[in-house]
C-alpha cells in the first residue's frame, strides 16, 4: 500500500507504510561471513556522517525531537540527531529506516539490524508534502526553481526512502531537480542512495533516475523496472543498479545506505579516490553477485539486467575490492584479483589493466564495473546559480584473452551509449592472462572508477574410467570450453607419460586408450 500525497507541484510516495524483513539477510550478503573473517578489524560505519531524508506529513524524525538531540532506546542509543526540517514527532517510517541504516541492533533475528553500528551522527530533514520552506526539496537543501545552488552536503551517505513519480507535465521542474541532486553529488562528494517503488509501477522520477546516485530495488524483483521516464534527461536509463533482499524498497534502500557506509569507513582510511562517490557505487555494482537470479542477463547495449541491475548487494565482495586498493593501468604485470582504479581520459584515450588465471584454476565469475559522474557546472557562482550540462562521457569497457602468441580474442564488452554506468561478467573463464580496457573513443571525460572482482577457484573437471573389450575408456565432464587439456598416463604415479593434448569444445571429451592388459593410472593437466 502507497499513500498519495502533494510534494510541491507533484505527488510523493513513502516507498512502504510498515515493517517487516528477511530474518537472514546478514548471511545473503556476505555480512555475517566478512564480519566472522574480520573480527575487530570489522567496519562498523565509524566516524561517517549521514543524512536521511523522509516523507513527513508532518512527522519525519526516528524520535521526537527539534534541533541537535540525542537519540534513546536499545536501537538508537548514543546516537545524534539534527532535525534539519524543525521540530517534529517521532515516524515509524524513519524509525524503521534509520534502524536498517544505523542501528545498534546488529542480529536480524531481531529485526531492523544495521550494517554501520557505529554511525553517530544523522542529519534528518523531510520532504514536505505543503512544499514549506522546510522541505529538503525546497529551501532547506535542494532550491529547485531559484537562483541558489543546493546547500552544502555534509554528510558521507544521504539515504532517500521516499519517491516522488513526477509527471510529464512537471518536467522542467523534474529535470531541475535531479540535476541540481546530480550537481550536488559531485560537487559534495557524498553517496546517494535513492529507492525505486514497490511492486510494478514505472521508475519513479524523484530522485532514482538521477545520474549520478544508486538507485535500490528488491531481490525478489517486485519493485519499479522499465528505465528512466521519456520526459527526463537521459530517459531509458536502466534503475534500479542493485538490489537487496529485504521485503520493502526503503529497508533496502537503507541497507545499501549501511553498506556505503561500511565502505567509506575503510575509504577514509585509503583516502584520496577511494572516497569518492563514483568509487564507492563502482565497488558496490562490482561485489553484487547473479548467483540467485538465474535469468539475470546483460547485452553490451544494456549493461544491467531489466529487474535485478548489477545483481544483490555483497558487501564482502565490495570490501575485498576496496581493500584490494587503487591499482593504475598496467600492461607488464598482472592486477590483483579484486581491486579498483580511477582515471580520466581524453579522446581516444585508453587504460589497460592485465587479470592472470594460473594453470589448474578456472574463472568461476569475474564482474567488472565502470562509473563516472554526469558533470554539471555551475556558470554563475556565488549570489547567481546557473547551470550548465555538459555532454555526458561515453567510456566503454571490454574484455579479451591474452594468448602467449597470436592476436587476442574479443570475449565481451559493455558499450551503453545512454548512461554512466558499464558492466561486464562473465562466468567459467580458463585459465590464461586477460585484458580489461576502458577507453573513451571521443569527447571530453570525467573520472571513471573502475571495480572488479574476479573469483579464482581450483579446475577440477570429472574423470570416470570404464573397460570395453578389455580397452580403458576415459570419459571427462565439466571441462571449459577453448581450455587446452593434456592426458597423461603412469604405471606407478612416479612417472608420467603424455598420451593425448586436445582442446576442449565443450564439457565434455571421451577418449579410448591405446594402453590393454596392464595397470595404468590416469590425470587430466590444464595447460596454458
Amino acid at each position: 500500500m502507497v499513500l498519495p500525497l502533494r510534494l510541491l507541484f507533484f505527488p510523493a510516495l513513502l516507498l512502504i507504510p510498515v515493517f517487516t524483513s528477511r530474518a537472514d539477510y546478514f548471511d545473503d550478503t556476505g555480512y555475517r561471513a566478512l564480519a566472522a573473517e574480520l573480527g575487530a578489524a570489522l567496519p562498523d560505519g565509524t566516524g561517517v556522517s549521514v543524512t536521511q531524508v523522509e516523507f513527513g506529513d508532518p512527522d519525519y524524525l526516528p524520535q521526537a525531537g527539534s534541533g541537535s538531540f540525542a537519540g534513546t532506546g536499545s536501537y538508537l542509543a548514543g546516537k545524534t540527531f539534527t532535525a534539519k526540517s524543525g521540530t517534529s514527532g517521532a515516524s515509524g517510517h524513519a524509525f524503521d529506516v534509520g534502524a536498517h541504516f544505523y542501528s545498534l541492533n546488529t542480529n536480524p533475528q531481531a529485526g531492523r539490524a544495521s550494517f554501520a553500528p557505529g554511525i553517530t551522527s544523522i542529519d534528518v530533514y523531510r520532504v514536505d508534502p505543503a512544499g514549506s520552506s522546510t522541505s529538503w526539496i525546497a529551501q532547506a537543501w535542494l532550491e529547485p526553481g531559484i537562483f541558489s545552488a543546493p546547500l552544502i552536503e555534509n554528510g558521507a551517505v544521504q539515504n532517500h526512502s521516499w519517491i516522488s513519480p513526477g509527471s510529464s507535465s512537471s518536467a522542467a521542474q523534474d529535470n531541475d531537480s535531479l540535476r541540481r541532486f546530480d550537481f550536488a553529488i559531485r560537487r559534495d562528494g557524498f553517496l546517494a542512495v535513492t529507492g525505486v517503488n514497490n511492486g510494478t509501477s514505472s521508475v519513479p522520477a524523484l530522485m532514482a533516475s538521477a545520474y549520478n546516485n544508486l538507485a535500490v530495488g528488491l531481490s525478489s524483483g517486485g519493485h519499479s523496472t522499465g528505465g528512466v521516464a521519456s520526459w527526463l534527461d537521459g530517459p531509458g536509463r536502466q534503475k534500479p543498479e542493485i538490489v537487496a533482499p529485504l521485503d520493502f524498497t526503503s529497508f533496502s534502500t537503507a541497507l545499501v545506505s549501511a553498506a556505503g557506509a561500511l565502505l567509506r569507513q575503510s575509504a577514509n582510511s585509503q583516502g584520496g579516490n577511494a572516497v569518492l562517490p563514483e568509487t564507492l557505487k563502482a565497488i558496490l555494482l562490482a561485489g553484487a553477485t547473479k548467483e540467485e537470479f538465474p535469468g539475470w542477463s546483460r547485452t553490451p547495449a544494456e549493461p544491467l539486467d531489466p529487474v535485478f541491475g548489477a545483481g544483490e548487494l555483497h558487501v564482502g565482495h565490495s570490501w575485498h575490492i576496496l581493500a584490494g586498493l587503487q591499482q593504475p593501468p598496467n600492461l607488464t604485470a598482472p592486477r590483483p584479483d579484486r581491486a579498483w582504479s580511477v582515471v580520466t581520459l581524453t579522446a581516444g584515450g585508453t587504460a589497460d589493466y592485465l587479470l592472470h588465471l594460473p594453470a589448474g584454476s578456472v574463472g568461476e565469475s569475474l564482474s567488472v564495473t565502470a562509473v563516472w559522474n554526469r558533470i554539471i557546472n555551475d556558470t554563475g557562482p556565488g549570489s547567481f546559480f546557473a547551470m550548465t550540462v555538459l555532454p555526458l562521457a561515453d567510456y566503454q569497457l571490454r574484455l579479451t584473452r591474452v594468448p602467449a602468441t597470436g592476436p587476442e580474442t574479443l570475449l565481451d564488452e559493455s558499450i551503453s551509449e545512454d548512461g554512466n554506468v558499464e558492466h561486464l561478467y562473465q562466468r567459467n573463464l580458463r585459465s590464461g592472462t586477460y585484458r580489461l580496457r576502458l577507453s573513451l573513443p571521443s569527447g571530453s571525460g570525467a573520472p571513471a572508477a573502475l571495480a572488479w572482482r574476479l573469483a579464482a577457484v581450483p579446475h577440477r573437471p570429472g574423470i570416470a574410467l570404464t573397460q570395453a573389450a578389455g580397452t580403458d575408456v576415459l570419459g571427462f565432464t565439466g571441462l571449459l570450453a577453448g581450455q587446452s587439456y593434456l592426458i597423461q598416463s603412469s604405471q606407478d604415479m612416479s612417472v608420467w607419460n603424455p598420451e593425448l593434448a586436445f582442446t576442449a569444445t565443450g564439457p565434455g571429451f571421451s577418449w579410448i586408450s591405446s594402453n590393454s592388459g596392464s595397470r595404468r593410472f590416469y590425470r587430466l593437466a590444464a595447460v596454458e
